[in-house]
């Protein structure tokens, strides 16, 4: 392991042996967990997040569609946003997917700045600015009506593609053509809270989980990086917020 990295008291991810970079094949997964913690509002938890889909894939005994190494926790001592960026980008040089397991929505901030000209598929509540500034193609995914109007003129005058949560729900989302390459990035805060309670921001009128693992299970896109962030597994004792992070990452890595 990398002194980046902090080695696991538990099984990897989806009985994924433990390993470095290094042990990766062309086409292998590495995933990275980084328990960034919200610094604000009154949910958190988000620390908690890559332990627990650890041990809820192994309850349930899923295997991923592809091979890969679980390459551990990123030690979030120092200037982590800059090591995860390097490890982000190390990996992708390789032709090795990383799957990282937030955190907070930092953590998908810093792995979006390490590739910062591919397009990005968000399945996000809230637009960042961050986001929508970005030059190349970006599609939004399960956005509520409380986007600051900047946001939205931002949107609009771009021509961003994006949806609703109803939207989708109900399948009356308008068609848009996927890129050939993109990160995909998925905020648990985009489902509903009556669907599953275990996420950083409150989201009633949010995605349906079925319909979310639907969607992003029908793209067909070569991604070159995954990032799931806003899961706070404390939050939701039925564990239904944990089962669709998974379910979602493996609808994306089987048909991605």
């Amino acid at each position: 392991m990398t002194k980046a990295q902090g080695r696991l008291k538990m099984a990897g991810y989806a009985n994924l042996p433990l390993g470095e970079i290094s042990q990766c094949e062309v086409g292998n997964v590495g995933v990275l967990g980084v328990p960034s913690e919200v610094d604000s509002g009154l949910r958190s938890g988000a620390s908690l997040a890559p332990d627990a889909l650890r041990k809820m894939s192994k309850q349930l005994g899923i295997d991923l569609p592809v091979h890969g190494r679980d390459l551990g926790n990123l030690d979030l001592s120092g200037d982590w946003p800059e090591v995860l960026m390097q490890l982000v980008t190390q990996m992708v040089s390789c032709r090795v997917m990383p799957v990282v397991l937030g955190g907070a929505l930092d953590v998908a901030s810093a792995v979006l700045r390490a590739l910062p000209d591919l397009p990005v598929v968000a399945a996000l509540p809230l637009a960042r600015r961050d986001l929508v500034q970005r030059p190349a193609d970006t599609i939004l995914l399960g956005l509520n009506g409380g986007q600051p109007a900047d946001i939205w003129d931002q949107i609009i005058q771009r021509k961003i593609h994006w949806s609703t949560a109803r939207q989708l729900d109900e399948g009356r989302a308008n068609i848009f053509e996927m890129p050939e390459h993109a990160v995909l990035w998925i905020d648990i805060s985009v489902i509903d809270l009556g669907h599953a309670a275990g996420a950083i921001g409150l989201n009633p009128g949010g995605m349906k989980p079925e319909t979310l693992v639907s969607i992003i299970g029908a793209m067909s896109c070569d991604w070159q990086a995954i990032v799931i962030t806003g899961l706070a597994p404390a939050c939701d004792t039925r564990g239904v917020s944990e089962l669709a992070s998974i379910e979602v990452l493996n609808a994306a890595l089987r048909h991605g």
